[in-house]
């Protein structure tokens, strides 16, 4: 009888062989994954050796690097209140901008007081000396209007006895041509024998007083004429006469009175050259007094506001910081490098600066090394140095000349890192 067997009790080696060989290839696939987990780990422990240990020994760059300005404090020399505030953080701002106003009503008036009571008897005294020359300009205009009339009364009366004079000299003239004939016919008779020679010296005699009569005339015409002339220059001779007298007192109150004016004129030029003056002081003083009771705070440079100290309402004193601004034409690198670069870094060594990651890089020079940043020098700055380890050094540096348009992008940041190295 003939047995069926099974297929693996036929072939007992073929059937067993395949399940045998199988365990071992999954058991070594298996190994193989803490073996590449360990490589990975020492090799992530020696990448972390060597940039802790080896890289900054090798690396020419600093550990820390800023953007950095100085900074421009804006203080009032006046004690008082912040009553206007026209500057904000990030603004810019230029030379001559107001940035606050001071309210101060402390200010000492003395001064302005004194300046003003001067002034109100300055302008008493020009008041006063006015209504006097006003005063003898009138008395003046009247004295005048006499004079001209008794002058031309004066005049008018030494006329019309000018006049007389010439009717009589007329007259005389007329009757010394007749006696003058009369003694030449009394001669030609006594010639004749016709009269005596008595009758003939009677007619001399009455032509000589003729004569001297008609002299007599003349030489009084003459003088009258003088007279006339004179009086319509206003010149007089005393003679007695009562309308002479009068006109000599005139023309003294007029000449009186005309010294007086001048002497008063002068006066008053004085006093209104003084009150020019005065009012030139009145008006400085009264612009100090409103300066300083709403004084106009303004910057003194270009810059951007950074920190406002004291905003509005805020009471301060003289010297005290309104507003905190970075002079951004003026900006540098501030940068921290290792000890062991401490013999590469010199006045004037390049540093290669790159603001954005991506973006260029710009050039530099150092300009002063610092083996520590006191408080003093970093008040000076708009932001902290970065931090520095023991032994390290700042290296402040400052942009190169051809490269110094571009290399404030952003123009004014302040603390902003950016990575600095030797080129």
């Amino acid at each position: 009888m003939k047995t069926d067997l099974l297929p693996t009790e036929r072939f007992p080696h073929t059937a067993a062989a395949p399940s045998r060989e199988l365990a071992p290839t999954r058991k070594s696939s298996l190994a193989i994954v803490p073996r590449l987990a360990g490589y990975g780990l020492l090799g992530f422990i020696a990448w972390l050796l060597i940039s802790t240990l080896l890289e900054p020994w090798l690396s020419n760059r600093a550990t820390r690097a800023v953007l950095n300005a100085p900074a421009m404090l804006i203080t009032t020399p006046i004690s008082g209140t912040v009553s206007e505030l026209h500057a904000q953080i990030g603004q810019p701002i230029e030379p001559g901008q107001t940035i606050a106003v001071i309210k101060n009503n402390t200010v000492a008036r003395d001064s302005l007081t004194t300046l003003l009571t001067q002034r109100l008897d300055l302008q008493s005294r020009l008041d006063d000396l006015d209504h006097r020359i006003q005063a003898d300009q009138r008395m003046l205009e009247y004295v005048n209007h006499q004079y001209d009339q008794y002058q031309n009364a004066n005049v008018s009366q030494l006329k019309n006895n000018y006049a007389s004079l010439q009717a009589q000299q007329d007259a005389a003239s007329a009757k010394l041509e007749e006696l003058d004939s009369k003694y030449q016919r009394a001669m030609t008779l006594q010639r004749d024998g016709a009269v005596s020679a008595a009758t003939v010296s009677a007619a001399r005699a009455e032509a000589d007083a003729a004569r001297n009569e008609a002299d007599a005339l003349d030489k009084s015409a003459n003088g009258m004429g003088a007279s006339i002339a004179a009086a319509q220059r206003g010149i007089y001779v005393a003679s007695g006469q009562s309308s002479n007298d009068q006109l000599t007192q005139l023309s003294q109150r007029r000449a009186d009175l005309q010294s007086s004016i001048t002497g008063e004129q002068a006066q008053l030029d004085a006093l209104n050259k003084q009150m020019s003056d005065l009012n030139n002081l009145v008006n400085h003083e009264q612009d100090r007094v409103q300066a300083l009771s709403n004084y106009a705070v303004k910057a003194f440079g270009n810059g951007a506001a950074q920190d406002i100290v004291a905003p509005v309402g805020t009471q301060v004193t003289a010297g005290a910081t309104l507003v905190r601004a970075s002079d951004c034409s003026k900006t540098d690198v501030v940068a921290v490098f290792p000890a062991r670069m401490a013999g590469r870094l010199n006045v004037g060594t390049k540093l290669r600066v790159q603001i954005e990651p991506s973006g260029r890089s710009h050039d530099a020079h150092i300009s002063q090394i610092l083996p520590t940043a006191n408080e003093a020098l970093q008040n000076g700055y708009s932001a902290p140095f970065p931090y520095a380890e023991d032994g390290s050094v700042y290296a402040l540096a400052q942009w190169d000349t051809q490269d110094g348009a571009n290399a404030g992008i952003p123009a004014c940041t302040p603390g902003r890192s950016v990575t600095a190295s030797l080129r």
